[in-house]
């Protein structure tokens, strides 16, 4: 409360920048605003099955902040847009909140242990359509009373690499 927030800034310089060769960071964020929380390179379009530059226009900044400082690799799973909030439910645990996020991604990765990055966003996706689709049929109570939220988001892929999203799994 005194200091402030911790900043993506520094976020990235102190877990993304130093990485060595060979070394993956897998980070999973489940929190609002965390679109591009590490401020990796690259962000994936789910839709166009692409990923997209997420680098500063800012030649200026490209130089203050350049990826990493060998060929480590960083790969984000995020809960929603940086513009976005996330939700939160026990409808899995049964005990305990947890991100919705973070419950569903558990649920997909234990039934499919070699499942890729592709089928895993496609499977959230699809899980998470369905349960808006649902809540606006049930006057959005359901989303409510469950994940305490109107509105579940899509996850954001991001990494400071590109890689092939059909073929690389998970759990490497």
């Amino acid at each position: 409360m005194q200091e402030g927030m911790i900043l993506d800034n520094e976020l990235h310089s102190t877990i993304v920048r130093p990485l060595k060769e060979g070394v993956t960071l897998h980070a999973i964020v489940d929190a609002c605003h965390s679109g591009t929380i590490l401020d990796l390179d690259y962000t994936y379009d789910l839709q166009r099955k692409d990923w997209k530059s997420n680098r500063p226009p800012s030649k200026l900044a490209d130089l203050d902040k350049s990826s990493t400082s060998g060929t480590g690799l960083a790969i984000c799973l995020s809960a929603c847009g940086d513009d976005q909030m996330t939700s939160d439910t026990n409808a899995f645990s049964k005990k305990e909140m947890n991100g919705a996020m973070t419950s569903i991604l558990i649920q997909m990765v234990g039934k499919d242990s070699e499942i890729t990055y592709e089928v895993l966003l496609n499977k959230m996706h699809d899980f998470i359509q369905q349960v808006n689709n649902k809540s606006m049929i049930l006057n959005s109570r359901f989303l409510q009373r469950i994940f305490h939220r109107t509105k579940l988001e899509d996850p954001l892929l991001s990494s400071s690499q590109k890689f092939e999203v059909s073929t690389k799994k998970f759990l490497q």
